[in-house]
């Protein structure tokens, strides 16, 4: 079996609002099912998104953020939300999703790359993410794309957090 890799990734638009049951339902089950490498339904309790957010944030695409849709033909197969540049020239990322039935054929990796041509574009000199810092497969992967560990600072979802001492580890890569 040959494994794709090319999957077209652009800007979401209002046009897209049609996708955004798809949209939540990607992002939660790669954020909270019992599959796929990317879940933290084993740390923290709750949902990812819902149909408000990414409703909010594709209407204001390009405004204080650019989020960005992995498709496979017309199915949203992946997201990535990109914030606008900061005065030290970094951008954070966040909501970095993959369908697990797609999670380790390529998306993310065009997803990561995609991210980064538009960052630069956006005039950023680095990108930067939290990652739980007990998320340790999580993080070799960044590693492995040349992010390095910056800070550890507390968890902003405390309440919803399953195990005790979770912390949020900043990482950055210069781009």
């Amino acid at each position: 079996m040959v494994q794709r890799s090319n999957y077209y990734i652009r800007e979401a638009t209002t046009e897209d609002l049609k996708h955004t049951d798809t949209v939540v339902q990607v992002v939660n089950e790669a954020y909270h099912s019992g599959g796929g490498w990317t879940t933290v339904k084993h740390i923290v309790d709750g949902l990812r998104t819902n149909n408000e957010e990414i409703e909010g944030l594709v209407l204001k695409n390009g405004t204080s953020h650019v989020l960005l849709y992995a498709f496979d033909g017309d199915t949203v197969v992946g997201t990535v939300l990109i914030k606008q540049v900061d005065e030290k020239g970094e951008a954070d990322f966040s909501l970095l999703s993959v369908a697990p039935a797609y999670q380790s054929k390529g998306v993310g990796g065009q997803l990561i790359r995609q991210m980064f041509d538009r960052m630069k574009n956006m005039g950023a000199t680095a990108a930067v993410l939290e990652v739980l810092d007990n998320r340790t497969e999580l993080i070799a992967w960044y590693k492995k794309l040349g992010f390095t560990e910056e800070k550890t600072v507390d968890f902003n979802w405390r309440d919803a957090v399953k195990v005790p001492n979770v912390r949020s580890l900043i990482m950055k890569k210069v781009i």
